[in-house]
């Protein structure tokens, strides 16, 4: 372990980071859920050369990615920071070099990671003292350092502590800058919930129990909803425990009742419509719309490429757990291949088996997405009542409560009565 922490301290985070200026926390309204994902992801370069020297960085870096799949982590670590070099410490491939080491990380065990930290951890530092990335400027590019940092930290944490506390401080002060930045989306400030809560787990780690209270607050003011991680983190072993409780619970109170609310008012609204639909089950067999009167339905549009849908994925397997039964349906029907659907049901049942999905999954067509009004982005969510009508579309990621509290009002009416209990 002094091995791994002396390694880590080859790279002093903590002397380089600059201090952004904080901002003052103010509430944001849950009753509208917000879209997830800021933006998506950098456009790749397609430009492939056949001659492998004039292979741009990109090229470079996805080939290393495949050498890292197929276990050459060397030979990897050593490409990429070819690639590094070469792309002259180009702000968008920083990121994207940060990124592809830290999925090394994930492949790899214990041999390479330390290493492939290290190279990450001073990428991030040369990216950070650049000031190009601060959430004051190019809020798209603050946006992807951000995540990244986020990302890194958490594979950091458990190898070093203190260095992961100073990526989260990084992460944290880029999300307070995004949130007063005029060139961030308005409808995605839910977003810059999860980067502020590390911004309070970094203060929890360095002692400071006051500012780490009052991050906290911000960050679940902001749109940060999962509650429950937030009274097990170890990050905040250190903070008042009672003052930890009464935050979460007042908190996770005060969102629900205005979710209650938030449900009823928009299933009130939304210009109902039927869907029609016979799709293939990944398990054999159809489900069609037909089979789906008598019982509210919750189906969800995603992909396996899709990274909002993988992070609502939990969500749904718990809804199926706590509701499946003979009142609620819960069904994913993949878009990983609407025009020839049948070429993605060994991905999608593989996909199932390796993330513990056991609630139906389908695979889907465009015509599904053809009688869904607007832009169909993923990942969509159809809640349909008991007579198989649509009643609300949820546009991009939710989370368990927002599902939660559609879903009761919807068998609050199959049962003829209102539902009283997702006030409490």
């Amino acid at each position: 372990m002094r091995a791994v922490i002396r390694m880590f301290c080859g790279f002093i985070f903590a002397l380089t980071l600059s201090t952004l200026s904080p901002t003052t926390a103010s509430a944001v309204n849950p009753l509208a859920p917000q879209s997830r994902g800021a933006y998506t992801s950098f456009p790749s370069d397609q430009n492939y050369s056949p001659d492998g020297q004039n292979q741009s960085p990109d090229q470079m870096i996805n080939q290393a990615d495949k050498l890292a799949e197929q276990g050459k982590f060397k030979s990897a670590l050593a490409l990429a920071t070819k690639a590094y070099e070469r792309a002259q410490h180009n702000p968008r491939f920083v990121i994207h070099y940060i990124d592809s080491l830290t999925k090394m990380v994930k492949l790899e065990g214990n041999k390479w990671d330390k290493k492939l930290l290290n190279a990450g951890i001073k990428a991030a530092n040369s990216l950070h003292k650049s000031k190009l990335c601060t959430g004051e400027g190019d809020a798209e590019l603050a946006y992807h350092f951000m995540t990244s940092l986020g990302a890194l930290g958490d594979e950091v944490l458990n190898r070093n502590k203190r260095i992961a506390g100073q990526l989260y401080l990084a992460q944290g002060k880029i999300a307070q800058n995004l949130r007063n930045n005029p060139g961030y989306p308005s409808q995605s400030l839910n977003v810059l919930g999860g980067p502020l809560m590390n911004l309070a787990r970094s203060h929890a780690i360095n002692d400071d129990e006051v500012s780490a209270l009052e991050t906290l607050n911000e960050a679940f003011e902001i749109g940060f909803t999962d509650f429950e991680s937030v009274e097990i983190d170890s990050a905040f072993a250190n903070v008042d425990q009672g003052q930890l409780r009464k935050s979460v619970r007042s908190h996770r109170v005060a969102y629900k009742k205005k979710l209650a609310h938030w449900s009823r008012e928009e299933l009130a609204r939304f210009n109902q419509f039927q869907l029609n639909f016979d799709v293939a089950n990944v398990d054999g067999g159809r489900i069609s719309s037909n089979d789906l009167k008598g019982k509210v339905t919750v189906l969800d549009l995603w992909a396996t490429w899709c990274a909002p849908c993988r992070e609502g994925i939990p969500h749904f397997v718990k809804l199926d757990h706590e509701y499946g039964s003979n009142k609620v349906s819960v069904i994913g029907i993949s878009m990983d291949e609407p025009s020839d659907p049948a070429s993605a049901v060994d991905t999608v049942k593989n996909f199932a088996i390796d993330n513990d999905i056991d609630y139906k999954l389908a695979v889907g067509t465009d015509a599904i997405k053809s009688q869904i009004p607007g832009r169909v982005l993923l990942p969509t969510t159809l809640f349909l009542d008991h007579h198989g009508t649509v009643r609300y579309i949820a546009s991009g990621y939710h989370d368990f409560m927002q599902l939660e509290a559609l879903t009761k009002v919807l068998t609050g009416e199959m049962n003829g009565v209102a539902d009283k209990t997702a006030s409490r």
